[in-house]
């Protein structure tokens, strides 16, 4: 029987190879709701998220599951996205139309040079004033305004 008032500490470390497990074991990384740790018998990743925010045995504080895996194995969190900068987009924007001959747009998916990003989720950074960018109408609006026509647009006359 597990004493509960005296557990053992948990190091990040060994988080982190229970997360690796997992991953291997489901395809998925965890999640707090993930349900019991097989390698830890009594401990479950809701534990682990509970000691990660409130740094109960041995840990920091103020992290959380997702968190972690953001910072040691790069896992996107949606709860901490990079900021963007239009001048970061309007480059990928560039290096899309000249590897596709087309400039993207919000259907245009993964975005290359940025693993994890999709021009959908920018489009909605922008429309939303979102991830530190000014609030935009559109991808699109800010591809215009940035001489970025569709093919085919007459360039002194706005795109419809």
């Amino acid at each position: 029987m597990r004493n509960l008032t005296n557990l053992p500490d948990l190091a990040v470390e060994q988080i982190l190879v229970w997360a690796d497990a997992h991953r291997r074991r489901t395809g998925d990384w965890p999640r707090a709701a993930s349900g019991p740790i097989p390698e830890a018998p009594g401990e479950t990743w809701q534990i682990v998220e509970s000691a990660l925010r409130e740094g109960a045995r041995g840990l920091e504080g103020g992290s959380s599951l997702a968190r972690l895996l953001q910072q040691h194995r790069g896992l996107r969190n949606p709860k901490n996205l990079p900021p963007l900068s239009e001048k970061q987009i309007v480059a990928w924007a560039k290096a899309h139309r000249d590897r596709t001959g087309r400039r993207p747009s919000a259907q245009s998916g993964p975005i290359l040079e940025a693993p994890g990003e999709t021009w959908e989720r920018v489009d909605t950074a922008l429309r939303d004033g979102s991830r530190g960018l000014p609030k935009r109408s559109t991808l699109a609006q800010l591809l215009n305004d940035h001489g970025l026509k569709r093919p085919g647009a007459c360039q002194d006359r706005p795109v419809p």
